[in-house]
């Protein structure tokens, strides 16, 4: 069986299956579906982790795919960014004033 997370970063692994999301668009979904709490418990959990998990990332070819384990913890950063706006600025999971409204990208 494979690692979830590098083992540097096996303390994340229960946050895999609810925040690994690597589609823009349920990490977004995701994002406005959480509570405050929710999304502050995933924030405060990972972030003092951020810098040294991207750092882990960047060593590996991004032309190339990812080994899983490296791609769920590439997936928990993306989660990161995609809930900080919510923590830092908002105080809520959606835009202010945005009503019910969801992002959808068409390509």
């Amino acid at each position: 069986m494979s690692a979830v997370l590098p083992p540097e970063f096996s303390h994340l692994e229960h946050l895999v299956p609810e925040w690994s999301i690597e589609d823009g668009h349920e990490r977004y979904v995701k994002r406005v579906n959480s509570s405050m709490e929710q999304i502050r418990a995933f924030y405060d959990e990972i972030f003092p982790y951020a810098e040294e998990a991207l750092a882990y990332v960047d060593k590996f070819d991004y032309r190339e795919p990812l080994p899983d384990d490296v791609a769920n913890l590439r997936n928990l950063l993306y989660s990161l960014i995609t809930v900080s706006l919510a923590v830092e600025l908002w105080g809520q999971p959606r835009v202010k004033h945005s009503a019910e409204t969801i992002l959808t990208r068409v390509s």
